[in-house]
């Protein structure tokens, strides 16, 4: 899936709940250990929080996240 960090476009993905179970578990695994990816899931995060403020439609903006990058989709 990736080398030793996560793809932004895989980290994009996950917060939008479109990886298969299993991706995204790898991914929040990773995400726990690893600042640097942490610190791209944050950019990943406000960005999508900034575009469901703005109340453009899509899944961004309705998924919910609580913005935090060590947690997966469907409330864990």
């Amino acid at each position: 899936m990736w080398g030793a960090h996560i793809e932004e476009e895989q980290i994009v993905l996950h917060y939008l709940g479109a990886l298969d179970p299993g991706q995204s578990e790898l991914i929040h695994r990773h995400l726990q250990v690893c600042a640097g990816c942490r610190a791209l899931a944050d950019e990943i995060v406000e960005t999508v929080a900034a575009l469901a403020m703005l109340g453009l439609p899509g899944e961004a903006a309705s998924s919910g996240e609580d913005g935090d990058p060590s947690t997966r989709p469907g409330g864990r």
